[in-house]
């Protein structure tokens, strides 16, 4: 019996000090205990693939509230449950721009944000892309699979391999290739 009130004590006690979040802009403060002890979730910043985290939303307790529910926010239930993702290296990707009819090389480059887990990979305009085509994330990451699959988009896995020497670079062995057949 008396094993049992102190268990019942105990569970009263952990549910009446309610959960730890990590609080503040950045995400580098240790889980402190929420103000409002009967918070269950904490929130933080969303991590957008090869875009980076969201601006402008903090690291809190309580879930998104309605004005942030718009910008990428994201929830989550338990102690410490929002600690921030680990990240990988930056990388660099060629950008793309559509003038004077044709696709180019622009020449800004697009920093991109990845997971630590994540493949580098980079975007370009694939051989049947128009001017209406958009190229993804400034070139980072991959191509949709509709642009893909239908060629508007082409992509590759090392940083900065979506420039137009790719292209040009198949082309110089096949035309020594031919001169020397010739």
């Amino acid at each position: 019996m008396k094993v049992l009130i102190v268990l019942f004590a105990v569970a009263v006690y952990c549910e009446a000090a309610g959960i730890k979040c990590i609080q503040g802009k950045d995400g580098k403060a240790d889980a402190t205990a929420c103000t409002n002890t009967e918070e269950k979730q904490c929130s933080q910043p969303k991590f957008v693939e090869y875009t980076g985290m969201s601006a402008n939303i903090e690291y809190k307790c309580g879930k998104c509230s309605t004005e942030t529910e718009a910008k990428p926010v994201s929830s989550c239930t338990g102690d410490s449950c929002n600690k921030p993702k680990e990240t990988g290296e930056d990388f660099k990707c060629k950008t793309w721009e559509f003038k004077a009819e044709k696709w180019s090389v622009a020449t800004a480059v697009s920093t991109c944000k990845r997971l630590k887990d994540t493949k580098v990979m980079c975007n370009k305009p694939g051989s049947k892309a128009d001017k209406d085509t958009k190229v993804a994330n400034a070139g980072c990451g991959p191509c949709g699979a509709d642009d893909k699959k239908n060629n508007k988009c082409s992509e590759c896995d090392k940083a900065e391999c979506n420039s137009a020497a790719s292209v040009y670079a198949l082309f110089v062995p096949l035309i020594a290739a031919l001169y020397t057949l010739l």
